[in-house]
């Protein structure tokens, strides 16, 4: 496939080859890594991306639940796209993830178009006929008017799940932690118990039911999914990869009787000095209206405080039908800056490339 391009220096042309490689090529991951960073922090406020370290670990070490392929996209000798082509193999096993990455200044060369037709033979010989993918949408522009959206509309995507990507500024701010603080109320009926890194193994069961419960309350709008239970050795083989990378902060609620009634989640990456994700919070359903979505995330917030070096940014992500944690979030200041969109395209039958968009 030829793509042509305009650049200052006049018009470049060139045929886009596409090829999945070996992670453990060094120079090849690297070169791989940063046309995706490039392209994922292209014209974004506080965009969160896995650091090289993080990356490059989860597709050298491969997990039992998923094969994650790196695929490149070169003109000549030169890589100019990168893809993430990833096949679950637990569940949703018709589907297929697919994240396409093209920096600002190579796009409109059908580079998009190319890794695209990849996936779609690949795909296609793996029997695998959904396609699931996400894409940010900055902050002033819209579904309609997002480079990559449009490209995703362009080959068939719909939108399925939209949630707002969402950051407060770090160090937190100790005015509002105090006023949280004298707002929160007392904790009736229920204690909180904190831990850093691993869970006690008293709490494993605990934490692995809230996890199922988290699977199949989280909002996914029309995505495909099959919500997977948890238990004790998938917790214990989730924590084990995870610390590789992260440092886990975790409080979980519990009845006076020592039922969970639910958690939340802190991830300090080891290798990215900006930026924190604050991840899952669910309050059982038995157990909402008693604040403890607030409670929960305060107590998270001061073990954050003691572990916090040079972070600027705490991110989280809420869908725009979660009221109740939008709610609790911008009592805490979280601002939008990204919309984040679950994008799906189901077909018996792949498109042909010729049929696809240039990107």
């Amino acid at each position: 496939m030829t793509g042509v391009a305009g650049t200052p220096a006049g018009w470049l042309t060139g045929v886009i080859t596409v090829r999945e490689f070996d992670p453990s090529d060094e120079a090849l991951f690297d070169a791989w890594y940063a046309a995706l960073r490039a392209a994922a922090t292209a014209d974004r406020t506080a965009p969160i991306i896995s650091s090289h370290a993080a990356t490059a670990y989860s597709f050298r070490t491969p997990g039992p639940r998923a094969r994650r392929i790196p695929v490149a996209a070169f003109d000549g000798d030169r890589l100019v796209g990168a893809m993430h082509f990833e096949l679950p193999l637990e569940s949703d096993l018709d589907a297929v993830q697919v994240k396409i990455f093209v920096p600002p200044e190579q796009r409109r060369r059908g580079i998009g178009t190319a890794l695209w037709a990849w996936a779609a033979a690949r795909a296609a010989a793996e029997g695998r006929t959904i396609f699931q993918t996400g894409v940010d949408v900055a902050a002033g522009f819209t579904w309609e008017t997002w480079p990559g959206s449009l490209f995703a509309a362009g080959l068939g995507f719909t939108s399925e799940n939209v949630e707002d990507h969402l950051v407060v500024p770090l160090p937190y701010d100790e005015e509002r932690l105090g006023r949280l603080r004298h707002d929160r109320g007392p904790l009736d009926g229920y204690r909180l118990r904190s831990w850093v890194g691993r869970c006690p193994e008293d709490r494993e069961q605990d934490l692995a039911d809230l996890h199922t419960a988290m699977e199949r309350d989280v909002p996914t709008g029309g995505m495909t999914r099959e919500a997977v239970g948890w238990d004790v050795e998938r917790v214990r083989a989730n924590e084990e990869r995870t610390d590789k990378n992260y440092l886990a902060l975790v409080t979980m609620a519990q009845t006076l009787d020592g039922e969970p009634a639910g958690y939340t989640l802190i991830y300090l990456p080891r290798s990215d000095p900006d930026n924190v994700y604050q991840d899952d919070t669910l309050v059982l359903r038995a157990h909402r209206g008693h604040g403890l979505g607030t409670q929960l995330k305060l107590t998270n917030l001061e073990l954050l405080a003691s572990h916090h070096t040079s972070q600027q940014w705490l991110h989280t992500w809420t869908a725009l039908t979660n009221g109740p944690m939008q709610q609790v979030n911008a009592r805490f200041g979280f601002r939008a800056v990204d919309r984040f969109h679950e994008c799906e395209l189901s077909t018996a039958s792949p498109p042909p490339a010729a049929t696809l968009r240039s990107g």
